[in-house]
């Protein structure tokens, strides 16, 4: 799973870009979910991915 800290607001909060590879999603699929902490507060925020997996996500298949 992506480190979240290293995620930016559009891959981590909106879900508009792949947590992977950074592009536009246009088709996607869930990834899983990280736990996210900004200030005192932690909360568990999904990822999504390329559908198919783009390149990023078959590297460790």
């Amino acid at each position: 799973m992506p480190d979240a800290d290293a995620l930016t607001g559009p891959q981590l909060l909106e879900g508009w870009d792949c947590a992977l590879c950074g592009r536009r999603l246009i088709a996607d699929q869930l990834l899983g979910t990280v736990a996210w902490t900004c200030g005192s507060r932690t909360r568990e925020v999904e990822l999504w991915v390329c559908r198919p997996f783009c390149g990023e996500g078959l590297e460790g298949a």
